[in-house]
């Protein structure tokens, strides 16, 4: 790893010591904790206990800009997702837009059978929501089975010189994806909106004779 080897050596104590001008004294202690995920706390617990003018620095600290970087990362995957999802939308909106239109006829004649507005409405918001979830599901199968290919087969090779990993891991995260699910379904539902409404809002003798 570039960033140790440039950084770090491995010397005896007492040379090091000696070349410190430290006589036997050290500059830090590393403590290795049973779980990673609690280093915070445990810092947090030391430097409590010993006060000034000792000080903790844990890994997820020492490594700041890298969690950084990540996490800024992860917000433009979830900014480029949404924006996938919005295209989706517009899809299904410009879709039924056209299922309206081809089938105003229709929506006449059941209209002038007595059926109220509010039906036709839910008509069109089941299509809408039945386009969303069945997307939506085939989504997060293809996800899945991708995810999962490339966690086995290891596809993205990385330089572990750089990278500190030789290939790119895959994490899937429960949360993640159920955030991603309700909301690529809500945003199906939103859009169905205005079509829908525009179904119902048609008046049914201009609706039969449409052409």
């Amino acid at each position: 790893m570039y960033e140790y080897d440039n950084s770090y050596a491995f010397v005896a104590l007492d040379k090091a010591q000696q070349l410190a001008g430290l006589e036997r004294g050290v500059t830090g202690i590393e403590v290795k904790t049973t779980d990673r995920w609690q280093a915070a706390t445990i810092a947090s617990q030391l430097i409590g206990a010993l006060g000034w003018p000792y000080r903790t620095v844990d890994w997820q600290e020492q490594n700041h800009s890298l969690f950084q970087a990540l996490k800024l990362e992860k917000l433009g995957m979830g900014v480029i997702l949404l924006l996938i999802v919005l295209v989706a939308a517009f899809n299904i909106v410009s879709t039924l837009t056209m299922v309206v239109a081809d089938k105003t006829k229709e929506i006449g004649i059941l209209k002038a059978m007595g059926m109220p507005s509010r039906s036709i409405r839910r008509i069109f918001l089941v299509q809408g929501l039945v386009i969303g979830v069945v997307g939506t599901l085939l989504g997060v199968l293809l996800g899945f089975a991708g995810a999962l290919a490339l966690d086995k087969y290891q596809f993205i090779k990385l330089d572990a010189q750089v990278y500190f990993i030789d290939h790119l891991p895959v994490s899937t995260q429960p949360g993640d994806v159920a955030w991603i699910i309700l909301a690529s379904i809500a945003i199906a539902a939103i859009a169905t909106i205005y079509p829908a409404v525009q179904a119902s809002r048609l008046y049914p003798i201009e609706a039969i004779r449409h052409e």
